[in-house]
């Protein structure tokens, strides 16, 4: 697969435990991007969205995203 050249608006900016949601042309999930998961980006508002939004676009995603976030280490954010 071929990768995709894009561009940032200038206005479109990133910060620090941002997360974001890439969604295909046919409205499935492509990709999730978020930061380095932790207990802090577990409590934050903008997790507790993203999860939301997951749940949105493809229904039972909010729990298998937790599930895969608990197994990929091994640890327990939720």
């Amino acid at each position: 697969m071929s990768k995709i050249d894009f561009e940032i608006a200038d206005e479109l900016e990133f910060e620090n435990g941002d997360c974001c949601v890439i969604i295909k042309s046919d409205g499935t999930i492509g990709r999730v991007v978020m930061p380095e998961m932790n207990k802090d980006i577990i409590e934050t508002k903008g997790y507790q969205k993203l999860l939301d939004v997951l749940e949105i676009l493809k229904p039972g995603s909010k729990k298998d995203f937790m599930k895969y976030n608990k197994e990929e280490k091994r640890k327990s954010y939720h």
